[in-house]
């Protein structure tokens, strides 16, 4: 496959890195501290010249108190489409959740949106 579709196929960017229970260690004098983050997510921008195949039909479980259903979506690994199962996301005071879904841009290409809370009117 030539380089040029295939980085269309699949631009992977980078957008942003947040960590939590990010901690400090002092490690004696004339080092630098040493700071270690427990969790990071880094967020990515998934662009494909394929259109993504049709949702899998699948088991919608019953509505829970205090969370959100994600649905399952696919995306790309590897050139290829991998399908990403479902799941609860835990319901944030003021805001709703806009599930991970795909876009047609207006080049014709598809662009993965990844889910994110927004502000409740």
């Amino acid at each position: 496959m030539p380089r040029r579709r295939r980085l269309r196929e699949l631009a992977v960017v980078l957008l942003g890195l947040s960590t939590t229970s990010v901690g400090c260690y002092w490690r004696g004098p004339g080092a630098f501290p040493l700071a270690l983050a427990e969790t990071a997510i880094v967020t990515a921008v998934i662009v494909s010249a394929v259109q993504p195949p049709p949702p899998r039909v699948v088991f919608v479980p019953e509505p829970r108190a205090g969370y959100t259903w994600q649905p399952g979506y696919w995306t790309r690994q590897d050139d290829q489409w991998v399908w990403v199962e479902g799941q609860w996301i835990a319901l944030q005071p003021g805001y709703a959740w806009s599930p991970t879904h795909w876009e047609q841009v207006p080049d014709g290409s598809w662009r993965l949106v990844p889910g994110h809370w927004v502000a409740a009117p």
